[in-house]
């Protein structure tokens, strides 16, 4: 039964439009009035800054990722995460929004492999909801001040899974920690916040 939720979990994504888009607002993806994109979208640094770059008409165009909320890629959907303005991909939601370092993901897209690195970011993020802040899923005890402190201390429903994260510096271990939160918000043995 682990198994085969924990493979539900990180095979989920949003299967609204098969279009591929940009929204540059949670309402532009709610009403699913983004920018229609033809072929491939990508994030790269430009100019001290990054960009989302796509084709429209047939033209190469770009856009900032503080302008963007997210995107639509291969049926897959990308935000923009608020600390670097990068992107991460949605891998699950539920009790917790889950989401993995969107450079990593993009590549694997383009490249069609199964795994891929990436220089910008974390490997790991949650959120509460799909549209609500989207923090690191590292927790160092001692600390009080960063976006996942805040997120940890305003959470405490959480505390389980937080616990079991800690830093976050395995992204295997990370996986298995949301997973087990899950499961366990599932069979009544964690509160929903």
């Amino acid at each position: 039964m682990r198994i085969l939720f924990a493979a539900l979990v990180f095979c989920v994504s949003f299967a609204v439009d098969a279009q591929n888009a940009i929204f540059r607002t949670y309402k532009e993806y709610v009403d699913s009035t983004g920018v229609p994109v033809q072929g491939v979208i990508d994030v790269v640094p430009r100019m001290g800054r990054f960009v989302v770059t796509y084709k429209k008409d047939g033209s190469q165009e770009c856009i900032s990722c503080k302008k963007v909320w997210g995107f639509r890629y291969n049926n897959i959907l990308f935000r923009i995460e608020p600390e670097g303005d990068l992107p991460v991909r949605l891998m699950s939601h539920g009790a917790v929004y889950y989401w993995e370092n969107g450079f990593a993901h993009l590549h694997m897209q383009h490249d069609s492999t199964e795994a891929s690195s990436f220089e910008y970011g974390r490997a790991a993020y949650l959120s509460k909801t799909i549209q609500s802040a989207i923090v690191p899923a590292s927790f160092k005890t001692g600390d009080t001040s960063s976006a996942s402190a805040k997120f940890r201390d305003a959470n405490p429903a959480y505390a389980s899974m937080i616990s079991c994260i800690g830093e976050g510096s395995e992204l295997d271990s990370v996986r298995q920690c949301v997973v087990e939160y899950e499961v366990d918000v599932e069979e009544g043995k964690a509160s929903m916040p």
